[in-house]
């Protein structure tokens, strides 16, 4: 599988893993992905905050090997699987 292909397959097994969650829990991570207090995330919505870490996130999923990237998706399909 291409690394390209498996970038895809993590955006979606992560998008389901961010929406299990209610809006206070997504701003909870989206506060601690960015590590600082961001003053118009209160103004989005859920979907926009989720959009953003996602993003953000993929610029570091990009320099992970094919099989970290494997083991990625894997782990996130557990956890989206047991919630």
């Amino acid at each position: 599988m291409k690394k390209k292909d498996l970038l895809q397959d993590w955006e979606i097994v992560q998008q389901e893993y961010y929406e299990q969650f209610n809006r206070s829990e997504v701003e909870e991570k989206y506060e601690d992905w960015f590590s600082n207090y961001i003053e118009h995330y209160p103004y989005m919505d859920k979907s926009q905050m989720i959009e953003e870490l996602i993003e953000d996130e993929l610029e570091h999923r990009k320099d992970d090997t094919i099989e970290e990237l494997k083991k990625t998706i894997t782990y996130l399909e557990k956890l989206n699987f047991n919630n």
